[in-house]
């Protein structure tokens, strides 16, 4: 009898529930900076699903890292690493799927009242026209590169729900998604490894997940650092098949590390 389904559902709940968690730490933060907007009369500039864009790359990672933790409890209780990385794996996308729409939907009615109860004004910067600003601001050299690994890590692109929700909730998804498995990834890594091997994995996400939004740019047909120009020539296609392979690859990898990780019991 196949176990993962019930390992998948019982992973999603888990994990939805320190999600409700986050996301309720996340509200009371935006009442209280909407309280403040009310107080001082001024716009409000960002709405609570751009502010949860950064927030929910970060949160994403830190659940990722904590993927590896369950493993010793199932094998424990009999199931196998299989059944748990399949598992693991279902539930992550659940909920890579579940967070984007609930945030949105938790935006939909910030906007309404505000702009139709208490009649202020909402204004979505978009974050890509943040990542624009930054990026003017880099210099060139060692400062460009540090700089693009921080705007990666932070600035993931995304799109203006306004405008295309359906697509906005589907990078939105896809971003997070990614961030979970290279939390997943580098957890793996150091409990395969050892510190050595687990700093290289650091290491191979953050090139990973540059890759990933280099490539989500030219998908999305959105500018990026001119330090990968040499990407420029592929097409939306290209861009979204390297983004699914680069998905595919640490998937496959972090079954790799799954399947001989020590488990002490």
């Amino acid at each position: 009898m196949k176990t993962y389904p019930k390992l998948a559902a019982d992973m999603f709940w888990t994990l939805m529930t320190w999600s409700f968690g986050f996301l309720g730490v996340m509200i009371i933060i935006n009442i209280i900076q909407r309280t403040m907007n009310v107080i001082q009369g001024t716009e409000v500039d960002g709405g609570f699903y751009g502010s949860l864009i950064i927030a929910s790359n970060i949160y994403m990672l830190i659940i990722g890292i904590t993927s590896i933790y369950f493993l010793p409890y199932y094998v424990e209780n009999g199931v196998t690493r299989k059944s748990y990385f399949t598992g693991t794996l279902i539930a992550s996308i659940g909920v890579s799927i579940a967070l984007p729409i609930i945030i949105f939907l938790i935006s939909i009615v910030e906007r309404f009242i505000l702009t139709n109860w208490l009649n202020m004004s909402y204004k979505i910067q978009d974050i890509n026209e943040i990542f624009n600003e930054v990026l003017m601001d880099i210099d060139d050299g060692l400062g460009s590169f540090i700089g693009d690994l921080i705007l990666s890590v932070i600035l993931s692109p995304n799109m203006d729900p306004s405008s295309n929700w359906m697509l906005a909730i589907a990078v939105f998804a896809l971003n997070i998604f990614i961030f979970y498995l290279l939390g997943w990834l580098i957890s793996a890594g150091f409990h395969r490894g050892g510190i050595i091997i687990g700093l290289g994995f650091i290491v191979i996400a953050i090139v990973m997940n540059t890759l990933k939004d280099t490539l989500l740019r030219i998908a999305l047909d959105l500018p990026f650092s001119a330090r990968f120009s040499a990407l420029e020539p592929f097409s939306s296609w290209i861009a979204v098949a390297g983004i699914l392979i680069l998905i595919l690859f640490v998937i496959w990898v972090i079954r790799l590390l799954t399947k001989r990780v020590p488990i002490e019991i």
